[in-house]
Parts: C-alpha cells; sequence; structure tokens
C-alpha cells in the first residue's frame, strides 16, 4: 500500500449496504447522498461499489465541513 500524508489508501470495495451502515445511515438515505455528492461508485457484474478510497475521502470532507 502506498502512503499520502501518514495516511493509507485502502485498495477495498465497500458495497453500499455496508458503505451506509458504516456512514450511519439507511441504505435509501445513502443513495441518495451518492447521487447529490457524486460519490464515484464502481459497477461489477450487477452490484455497485465505492473504493475504500473514495468513502475516507468522503467522511474526511463531510468532517470538514462540520468543523
Amino acid at each position: 500500500m502506498k502512503s499520502t500524508d501518514g495516511c493509507a489508501i485502502k485498495r477495498t470495495f465497500l458495497d453500499i449496504p455496508n458503505a451506509a451502515e458504516l456512514a450511519g445511515f439507511s441504505v435509501r438515505h445513502f443513495r441518495r447522498i451518492i447521487e447529490e455528492e457524486r460519490i464515484r461508485i464502481v459497477q461489477i457484474g450487477r452490484k455497485f461499489f465505492i473504493l475504500g478510497a473514495d468513502f475516507e475521502r468522503w467522511q474526511s470532507a463531510k468532517r470538514s465541513k462540520v468543523s
């Protein structure tokens, strides 16, 4: 794994239900957040995933808005 500014970049995929749970939202609400905030998703077969690095980037941006 590469390290950028002391943070390890994760090369994992999160499916939408797991990402929603980690973010503390319902799946339905998190899908709306994905559309509104244009979080990049990847389709593999019939399922949709969020890259771990994109999820962490979104979370840090969300935290900076609150502060």
